[in-house]
C-alpha cells in the first residue's frame, strides 16, 4: 500500500504545482505583476499551506480513516482549485478599483493584498498542507517507521512537483490554455481521490503510532524545530538568490523559470528518497543531521565558487535552450537542494521522539518548515539581494547554514565527530568564500556581448524587481550612448536608433492630434518616450508607470540635468506599480497611452500584450485618445507577432501597424473621431525649438516623412492575421508559438518592408483619407523609397559596400535627407557632435575626420566630405572605409578624374579581391570608369 499511496502522492504533487502556476498567472491579473504583488501571492500560498499544516498537527489523530480523509482533501482541492483558476479573473475589476485608491499609500494596499490572498488560497492551499501529515499518520504502522515513510512520501510528492511544473509550462498551458488547464490539474487531483478511496477500501482500520510521553521539558523540541524553520528559510532565500544570479546568464522567460524551479525540486525529491533509505537501513541516520547542514554551508560556497568553470565552457551569450540552463542551474543549486531534502527528512526524525504523534509531528514539522521558507522568500527578495547583493547574499546564507548545524551540534547524541569535521569544513569554506567574483568575473561576462571590446560599465544596482546595468558605449574615446541591461537582457538603450521609434510613439500622435493634452507612459526604460512627452508643451498632464524603483531612480545616468530630467517635470506623476494594474485600478482617461514594456516573451510580461489588455487601454482613453505600442519584431515569431496583432486589432476598430527603426515597429489604436488635422497643426512640432533638432537627428526632418512610415490598416492586418488566435489572458503561451515556414515567414515580415506595396496601401487607406492632409499624404511619396533604408540600419552588418553606395546615392540624388546617408556610412548627429570637438593630435583625430566627412556629405558639400576622407584614410582601421567614401565624394562632387585617379591606383594595389571588390563593379556601373583601368572583377 505505501507503493500506491506515494504514487497517488505525486500525482497530488503534480497537480499542486500545476495549480500554483496558474494561481499565479491569474493572480497577476487580479492583483498585479509587480514584485510586491506577486511576492505577497506567495506569502499568501505559503501562508495557506502553514494553516493546513497547523490544522493536521491539531485534529489529525482526531480524524478517523486518514486515507478516506486524504480522498476528501484531495477532492476539495480540485473544487476549490480549478473554482479559484475561474473566480481570479472575474475579481480584477472589483479588487483592482478597490485597492486603486490607494496607489499612493503601498504601507496600506500591501498588506490589503496579503490579506485578500491569503483568503482567497485559504481553502486549497490549506489542504494542501494537510495533505502530508495525513497520510504519514496512515502509513505509520510503527513508530520505527516514522522518518522512512516521510522521507518517501516527500519525495514522492515532490517528484510530483517537477513533472507538475514542466508540464504546465512547456506543454499544458500553451496546448490547453489556462481554463482548460485548470480541468486537467483538478483532474490529477480527483484520480488520486478515487486512487486512495479504493486504497482505503483495501486497509484496514487505521492504527497510528502509540503515543510517546511528552519530553518532561516541554521546549525539549525547540532546536529541531528551530533547525526545520532555518532550513526552510534558507532554502528559498537561496532560490530566490539563485534565480536572480542565473538570470545574468539567461533570459528570464516563464520556460526558463520552471527549469530552475525543476531543477530545485528534483534535487528535494531526491534528497528526501535518499535519507527515507538511510533510514530504513539505520534508523538513528538522524544523529548526522548537523553534518548534512554543515554540508549544505559547504555546497552553498563551493558550487558559487565553480560557477566560472561551468560557464568557461559555455556561449558568451544569453543561455537560451532548456540543456543550457540545466547545464549550468544543476552544478549551482542541484547539490544543496538535494541535501535540503534530507535535511527536512531528517530533522522529521529526529523531531518524532520529542513529540506525542506522527501526525502532530508531521504537522508541526512542516508548519515550522513552510513558515520558514514563507519568510525566507521574502527576505531574499526585498532584504538580502537589494542590502547585500548576489555575492554577499550567498556568504550569508552558506553562514546561516553554519549556525543551524551549530545548533544541533550541541544537542547531538551521535555522529559528533563527524559533524566536528563538517563544521570545520563550513568554517573554511567561508574562510575561502570567493569575494569579487560577482565584479570580476559574472558581470563582465555579462557585459560581453555588448560592444568589442566589451563596453564600460558604469553603474550596477541590485535591485528588488532586477539586478540593473548601465553601460556606456564609447566612440572616440567619449561616452556616445548608454544602455540599459536588465539581469541579462539588453532593455533598452539611448543610442540614435533607440530614440527613433521610442519617440515615435509621441510624435506621430501628436502630430495627428495636436490637442492632446494628458498622456499616460507604461515603462519607463531609459526615459525616451519619457522625455518626448516632456518637451510636448501642450500636455498638461503626464503620468509614468513602471514596476521598478531601481530604474527610476538610476535614470539619473542618463538625465544628470536636473532641468533635463523628465522626471523632474511638474506635469509628471510617477506610479510604482504593473502597468496593468494600473489601468485597472484607475478611473482617470488619457488622451494618449503609449507603451514600451519588456518583450512579452520575458516572465509576467504577457499580460501587457493580449487581447484584454488592449481592450483596457481603449478604455481608459478619452473620446479622440490614441494609443501607440511597441512591436518588438526581433524577438517574435511570425506567428507571435501575427497573434499579438490580431489581439490589437481585436482591440481597436481602426488598428494600424508603422515603422518605428528597423525591427521595431509601432502599433496605433484610436478611439472614438478623430478631425483630420490640417498641415499647419499636423507640422507644428517642425517649428519648436525645443523639439526641431532631435527631430531632425532621429530622421523626421520634414512632417510628410510620417507617412512614409505607413505599413498597412485595420483592412490588411485583419486579413493578414485571419488565420492566426489573438494572444489571449487565457493563451499567453501564443506569445512563443513557433515560426512557420521561411517562405512565410517572408511573405508576411518581408511585406511589411516593401516599400512600393506600402505606398499604394497608404494611398487607397480609409484610415489616412481620414486623418492625413492631403497635401502632406501627396509629400510622402518622396520618401517612402528611402523608408526601407531606415529598417535595414541596425543590419548594416549584412551590407556590403556596392549596396551601401548605391543606398546613399539614391538618398543623396533623390531626397533632401541629412540623417540617414550619415546611417548608411555607421555615423550619426551624436558621432558627429563628438567628433566637431576632438582636438589636433588627439588619437581619435583620423576617426573625428571620417564623422565630419559624412556630416559634409549629408549636406551634399562634396569637397569638404573628400578633404575629410583624405585625412580619415591615414588611420590604418579606417582606410578602405574612408578611401571608398572619398572616392564616391568625388564623383558626387563632379571631378571624375580625381575620383578615377584614386581609384585606378587602390584596385592596382589592392587587385579585385579585399573588401571594395563588389564596390569596382559599383562604381564602373554608376559612374563610367574606364573599365580598362579597371575591370570587371
Amino acid at each position: 500500500m505505501l507503493l500506491a499511496l506515494c504514487a497517488i502522492f505525486l500525482l497530488s504533487g503534480a497537480s499542486a504545482l500545476v495549480f500554483e502556476t496558474l494561481w499565479f498567472y491569474q493572480a497577476g491579473l487580479a492583483f498585479g505583476n509587480s514584485v510586491w504583488a506577486s511576492s505577497l501571492v506567495m506569502a499568501g500560498f505559503m501562508g495557506g499551506l502553514a494553516v493546513g499544516n497547523a490544522l493536521a498537527a491539531r485534529v489529525g489523530d482526531r480524524l478517523a480513516g486518514p486515507v478516506r480523509v486524504y480522498a476528501v482533501l484531495e477532492v476539495l482541492i480540485a473544487v476549490t482549485g480549478v473554482g479559484l483558476v475561474m473566480l481570479l479573473p472575474q475579481l480584477t475589476s472589483l479588487l483592482a478599483p478597490l485597492l486603486g485608491v490607494l496607489h499612493d499609500a503601498p504601507w496600506l494596499l500591501n498588506p490589503l493584498r496579503l490579506i485578500f490572498a491569503f483568503t482567497l488560497l485559504l481553502v486549497p492551499a490549506s489542504a494542501m498542507g494537510m495533505t502530508l501529515p495525513i497520510l504519514t499518520r496512515a502509513l505509520t504502522r510503527a513508530d520505527d517507521g516514522f522518518g522512512h515513510v516521510l522521507g518517501r512520501l516527500y519525495a514522492w510528492n515532490t517528484a510530483g512537483a517537477v513533472l507538475g511544473t514542466l508540464l504546465a509550462e512547456t506543454i499544458l498551458i500553451g496546448a490547453l490554455g489556462i481554463r482548460s488547464t485548470a480541468y486537467a490539474a483538478g483532474a490529477l487531483n480527483l484520480v488520486a481521490a478515487a486512487a486512495a478511496a479504493f486504497v482505503a477500501t483495501r486497509m484496514g482500520p487505521s492504527e497510528p503510532a502509540p503515543k510517546r510521553p511528552v519530553a518532561s521539558n516541554p521546549a525539549s523540541a525547540w532546536p529541531w524545530l528551530t533547525a526545520a524553520f532555518l532550513s526552510g528559510f534558507s532554502l528559498l532565500a537561496l532560490e530566490v538568490v539563485w534565480f536572480r544570479f542565473l538570470s545574468l546568464f539567461e533570459h528570464t522567460s516563464t520556460e526558463a523559470f520552471a527549469f530552475m524551479l525543476a531543477i530545485v525540486l528534483a534535487g528535494i525529491a531526491a534528497g528526501g528518497a535518499v535519507a527515507s533509505a538511510w533510514l530504513r537501513r539505520k534508523h538513528e541516520a538522524h544523529a548526522h543531521t548537523a553534518t548534512v547542514i554543515f554540508g549544505a554551508g559547504v555546497l552553498c560556497v563551493a558550487t558559487y565558487a565553480a560557477v566560472p568553470w561551468v560557464i568557461s565552457t559555455m556561449a558568451v551569450r544569453p543561455l537560451r535552450s532548456a540543456a543550457e540552463i540545466l547545464r549550468l542551474g544543476i552544478p549551482l543549486m542541484l547539490p544543496v537542494s538535494l541535501l535540503s531534502g534530507a535535511i527536512f527528512t531528517l530533522l522529521g526524525s529526529s523531531l518524532r521522539a520529542h513529540l506525542p504523534t506522527v501526525v502532530t509531528t508531521a504537522g508541526i514539522l512542516t508548519l515550522a518548515n513552510t513558515l520558514g521558507a514563507a519568510l525566507g522568500a521574502l527576505v531574499g527578495g526585498f532584504v538580502l539581494l537589494p542590502q547585500l547583493g548576489m555575492e554577499r547574499s550567498f556568504f550569508a546564507l552558506a553562514s546561516l547554514y553554519m549556525a543551524t548545524g551549530a545548533l544541533l551540534l550541541l544537542r547531538a547524541e551521535g555522529g559528533r565527530r563527524l559533524a566536528l569535521i563538517a563544521g570545520a569544513a563550513a568554517l573554511a569554506s567561508l574562510a575561502l568564500f570567493p569575494f569579487g567574483s560577482m565584479e570580476s568575473r559574472h558581470v563582465r561576462r555579462t557585459l560581453a556581448p555588448y560592444g568589442s571590446p566589451p563596453a564600460e560599465q558604469v553603474s550596477m544596482r541590485e535591485g528588488i524587481v532586477e539586478t540593473i546595468l548601465y553601460i556606456e558605449d564609447r566612440v572616440m574615446g567619449r561616452p556616445h550612448h548608454y544602455r540599459m541591461v536588465t539581469n541579462s537582457f539588453s532593455m533598452s538603450g539611448t543610442p540614435v536608433v533607440g530614440r527613433r521609434y521610442m519617440k515615435l510613439y509621441v510624435y506621430w500622435p501628436v502630430a495627428i492630434n495636436p490637442e492632446l493634452k494628458s498622456a499616460l507612459l507604461i515603462s519607463f526604460g531609459v526615459g525616451s518616450t519619457a522625455k518626448a512627452l516632456v518637451d510636448t508643451s501642450q500636455l498638461e498632464s503626464i503620468d509614468i508607470v513602471d514596476i521598478s524603483p531601481e530604474i527610476l531612480e538610476m535614470s539619473e545616468i542618463v538625465f544628470p540635468s536636473e532641468a533635463e530630467h523628465p522626471l523632474r517635470d511638474p506635469r509628471v506623476r510617477v506610479h510604482i506599480e504593473d502597468g496593468r494594474y494600473f489601468l485597472e485600478s484607475t478611473d482617470q482617461r488619457f488622451d494618449l497611452i503609449t507603451g514600451e514594456p519588456p518583450p512579452p516573451g520575458i516572465a509576467g510580461v504577457a499580460s501587457l500584450y493580449t487581447r484584454e489588455y488592449f481592450e483596457l487601454v481603449r478604455e481608459r482613453l478619452s473620446d479622440g485618445g490614441i494609443a501607440t505600442y511597441w512591436l518588438p519584431l526581433a524577438v517574435l515569431t511570425d506567428q507571435s507577432a501575427l497573434g499579438i496583432i490580431s489581439a490589437f486589432c481585436e482591440a481597436f476598430e481602426d488598428c494600424s501597424l508603422w515603422h518605428g527603426m528597423g525591427p521595431d515597429l509601432m502599433l496605433v489604436g484610436t478611439r472614438g473621431t478623430l478631425k483630420q488635422p490640417s498641415s499647419a497643426a499636423f507640422s507644428r512640432q517642425w517649428q519648436d525649438p525645443k523639439l526641431v533638432d532631435e527631430l531632425v537627428a532621429l530622421g523626421f526632418e520634414f512632417p510628410e516623412q510620417m507617412g512614409a512610415l505607413f505599413i498597412g490598416d485595420a483592412d490588411y492586418l485583419r486579413q493578414l492575421s485571419r488565420d492566426v488566435p489573438p494572444l489571449t489572458d487565457d493563451q499567453p503561451k501564443r506569445i512563443t508559438a513557433p515560426a512557420s515556414s521561411a517562405e512565410n515567414q517572408r511573405a508576411v515580415f518581408g511585406g511589411w518592408f516593401d516599400t512600393e506595396a506600402a505606398r499604394k496601401r497608404f494611398h487607397s487607406s480609409p484610415l489616412i483619407q481620414r486623418l492625413w492632409p492631403p497635401e502632406l499624404a501627396k509629400a510622402a511619396d518622396e520618401h517612402f523609397s528611402t523608408q526601407m533604408l531606415n529598417d535595414a540600419i541596425g543590419q548594416q552588418s549584412r551590407f556590403d559596400w556596392a549596396q551601401r553606395f548605391s543606398a546613399l546615392d539614391l538618398v543623396l540624388g533623390k531626397s533632401r535627407l541629412t540623417s540617414l546617408p550619415g546611417w548608411l556610412l555607421s555615423s550619426d548627429v551624436d558621432m558627429q557632435r563628438i567628433a566637431a570637438d576632438i582636438p589636433s593630435g588627439d588619437p581619435a583625430e583620423a576617426e573625428a575626420q571620417y564623422h565630419l566627412g559624412v556630416h559634409s556629405l549629408a549636406n551634399r558639400d562634396y569637397a569638404a566630405a573628400a578633404a575629410h576622407m583624405a585625412d580619415a584614410a591615414r588611420s590604418p582601421a579606417l582606410y578602405h572605409r574612408a578611401t571608398a567614401t572619398r572616392i564616391f565624394a568625388l564623383e558626387m562632387g563632379g571631378d571624375h578624374e580625381a575620383a578615377q585617379g584614386i581609384a585606378a591606383a587602390e584596385y592596382e594595389r589592392m587587385g579585385s579581391g579585399g573588401p571594395l571588390a563588389v564596390y569596382w563593379t559599383w562604381l564602373r556601373e554608376r559612374f563610367g570608369i574606364d573599365p580598362r583601368r579597371i575591370p570587371t572583377p
